[in-house]
C-alpha cells in the first residue's frame, strides 16, 4: 500500500501542474488561421513602373536553364534566341506562340511540366495524399519555395480570392492553401496576356488537377503583375473568367492573333 507521504506528494504535484497550466496564455492560433488574404497585402506598383525587377539567385538561374532546356530540346527546338537566361526563354515562347498559336503553346507548356515533375505527382496522387485536408496548404508551401525561379517572389495567404464570376466580390476562406505571386516574372518578361494565360495559368491549373489530383485556381492581375494561387478551388473555365480582360494588353510587344482589332472574345487569347 502506498504511504500517506507519497500520496501527499502526488496530490501536490497534480495541484501544482493544474495551477501552472491555468496560468499559461491561450494556445496560439494554427498557422493556417493567421494567413493574410491577398487584399491585405500591399499591392506593388503597375508593371510599367517597376524599377527593381526580380533578382534571381544562382539556383534560380540553374532552374531556368533546366526549364528552358526541356522546352528547347523536346518541344520548341526550332525557336532559338541569343538572349541569355529568362529573357531568352520568354522570347522563344513568344516566337513559338506567334508561329504555332496559343493552343499549341498551352500543350507544350503542360507537357514540359509533366516531364520535369517526373514520378512525384503519380506517387502523391496514388498514395492518397491528394485527399488530405491539409493538402492545399502543403502544396502552397512547396510552391512558395520551389517556383520563384519561374514566377518571382511569393508569400503564403489564405484561400480568399477574387470571384471570377463577379470581380467586385471576394470569396472568403480563412484556411491555408493560397499563395500570392507579388510580381509575376512571366507577365513582367512578356507583357503578354496570351503568354500568361496559355503558357502559365491554363496549363498549370490542368497540371495540378490531372497529375496531382488537386484543383487549382490562378487569378492574375494584369495591371500590377500579381497572381493569386488557391489550391483546392475549382477554376472557372477560361471563357467565363471575368478576371481575364478582353483584347490585347496595350504594352504587349508580340503580334496580336485575335480576329479583328475590335474582338472582345476572351477565348481569342492573343
Amino acid at each position: 500500500t502506498m504511504s500517506p507521504f507519497f500520496l501527499a506528494v502526488i496530490n501536490a504535484s497534480f495541484s501544482f501542474t493544474a495551477v501552472a497550466l491555468s496560468a499559461l496564455p491561450p494556445a496560439a492560433p494554427r498557422p493556417c488561421d493567421t494567413f493574410k488574404t491577398a487584399a491585405e497585402i500591399p499591392s506593388p506598383p503597375p508593371l510599367d513602373e517597376i524599377e527593381t525587377p526580380f533578382a534571381p539567385s544562382i539556383l534560380d538561374d540553374g532552374l531556368v536553364a533546366a526549364f528552358r532546356w526541356t522546352l528547347k530540346m523536346q518541344y520548341i527546338s526550332e525557336e532559338r534566341s541569343s538572349l541569355p537566361g529568362y529573357d531568352g526563354m520568354m522570347q522563344e515562347l513568344i516566337d513559338y506562340r506567334v508561329k504555332h498559336g496559343p493552343d499549341e503553346l498551352e500543350r507544350v507548356s503542360y507537357q514540359t511540366m509533366v516531364a520535369l515533375a517526373g514520378p512525384v505527382p503519380f506517387l502523391w496522387k496514388h498514395l492518397g495524399i491528394c485527399n488530405w485536408e491539409t493538402t492545399p496548404s502543403i502544396l502552397a508551401w512547396f510552391a512558395k519555395f520551389l517556383l520563384p525561379f519561374l514566377v518571382g517572389n511569393m508569400t503564403l495567404t489564405s484561400r480568399s480570392r477574387s470571384d471570377a464570376d463577379d470581380t467586385d466580390n471576394m470569396i472568403t476562406d480563412t484556411r491555408g492553401g493560397g499563395v500570392l505571386v507579388k510580381q509575376c516574372r512571366v507577365l513582367e518578361g512578356s507583357n503578354c496576356k496570351g503568354i500568361c494565360t496559355k503558357m502559365c495559368k491554363v496549363p498549370t491549373q490542368r497540371f495540378f488537377q490531372e497529375q496531382w489530383g488537386v484543383p487549382l485556381t490562378m487569378t492574375p492581375n494584369f495591371a500590377t503583375g500579381e497572381c493569386q494561387l488557391v489550391f483546392g478551388e475549382e477554376p472557372t473555365p477560361i471563357e467565363d473568367d471575368l478576371t481575364i480582360p478582353p483584347g490585347c494588353l496595350k504594352r504587349c510587344s508580340a503580334a496580336c492573333l485575335m480576329e479583328g482589332e475590335g474582338s472582345n472574345k476572351r477565348t481569342d487569347i492573343c
